[in-house]
């Protein structure tokens, strides 16, 4: 996927991974968000839609400015936990 880095950042910051840690057990690293939105400005769309094409995000209807609400997938939530190595919880569970 293009701008993954990017993509991986965005996916981070949605669900709060980029103020928590996650947490080890058994010497695996889990994670349980508190959060799973993203208010995109109209920028930070381009990236979103990428994850909402690959069917790792949902996206909400645009606001006045260009920007829009996303959030993460449970395929979004597998794909973000492989890359870091984290096994991620639905923020319900």
């Amino acid at each position: 996927m293009e701008r993954e880095e990017q993509c991986i950042s965005f996916a981070k910051h949605a669900i709060g991974l980029d103020n928590n840690k996650p947490y080890k057990r058994h010497g695996k690293l889990f994670y349980k968000p508190y959060r799973n939105y993203y208010d995109a400005s109209f920028n930070d769309c381009e990236v979103w839609e990428i994850m909402a094409n690959n069917g790792y995000a949902k996206r909400g209807c645009k606001d006045r400015y260009g920007g829009r609400m996303y959030w993460l997938t449970r395929k979004g939530l597998d794909w973000l936990g492989e890359k870091l190595g984290i096994k991620i919880y639905n923020e319900e569970d």
